[in-house]
């Protein structure tokens, strides 16, 4: 859901900035055809992600402390598209584009530590836990599990004569 709300404002201002390049190649494009509905897609896309983020801990994805994490960086985003709804000109363009180069690295982050710092229940496992890592590898070298989990661990070695 994160990437596909993100790519409206992203490409959107994008193809603001090169529109005449399109026009001239006989592309049309929404920046070229409609400007004000370019911004408005651009605009209604950064706040899907407001509640979308919201949700997220909900979904047992993420801590809850992403929320308002979130939420800055979502409200920030949404005013950058808004300033470019509301006059869409090469200046507002550029610095909505350019906090959505920024944007999913920062809320990607956030999802990260988010997930590092959320409670497990009893079943869950978290890759820092030992056994956690048997489970994924349980062929590990120089153990008694290997030699029957590996038909290869058995044979000897070929003496030449």
């Amino acid at each position: 859901g994160l990437l596909y709300f993100w790519q409206f404002p992203h490409f959107n201002s994008l193809s603001y900035n090169v529109r005449q390049d399109y026009c001239r190649a006989g592309y049309h494009m929404m920046s070229v055809t409609d400007i004000g509905l370019n911004a408005r897609v651009a605009l209604r896309n950064t706040l899907a992600l407001v509640p979308l983020c919201i949700a997220i801990p909900f979904t047992g994805i993420s801590h809850c402390s992403f929320s308002f994490y979130s939420v800055v960086v979502n409200t920030y985003f949404s005013y950058l598209a808004y300033n470019f709804y509301k006059d869409p000109n090469k200046q507002t363009a550029r610095e909505l584009f350019r906090f959505s180069l920024v944007y999913l690295p920062i809320v990607f982050g956030f999802l990260a530590i988010g997930y590092a710092f959320k409670e497990r229940t009893g079943e869950e496992k978290h890759h820092g836990d030992g056994q956690y890592i048997k489970d994924l590898c349980p062929v590990l070298p120089h153990t008694a599990a290997s030699s029957t989990l590996c038909p290869m661990a058995n044979k000897q070695p070929e003496t030449s004569s």
